[in-house]
């Protein structure tokens, strides 16, 4: 049976992809339920590695918003990892 498990460019690109298209500056545990099925510590891991990268940012309230930075590298993203995949 294959192994099933996500690597840490996979799960940060499901964080940045479901950040580019929320309506609105999501709740960090809502992030975590709807983007990605990592566990939330590791969910937390990631999300700090994005914001020391500057491509999120997080209010005092939990709410998360991608930067400039965060849309280009999503778009980045999103054209090369098919290619790899």
């Amino acid at each position: 049976m294959a192994d099933k498990r996500k690597g840490s460019v996979q799960i940060r690109f499901e964080i940045l992809e479901y950040l580019f298209f929320a309506a609105k500056n999501p709740l960090r545990t809502h992030v975590w339920r709807k983007a990605t099925d990592a566990s939330y510590d590791d969910f937390l891991k990631h999300l700090l590695y994005l914001k020391e990268k500057g491509f999120i940012d997080e209010t005092e309230e939990g709410q998360i918003q991608l930067t400039p930075a965060g849309r280009k590298i999503y778009l980045t993203l999103r054209d090369a990892l098919p290619s790899l995949l």
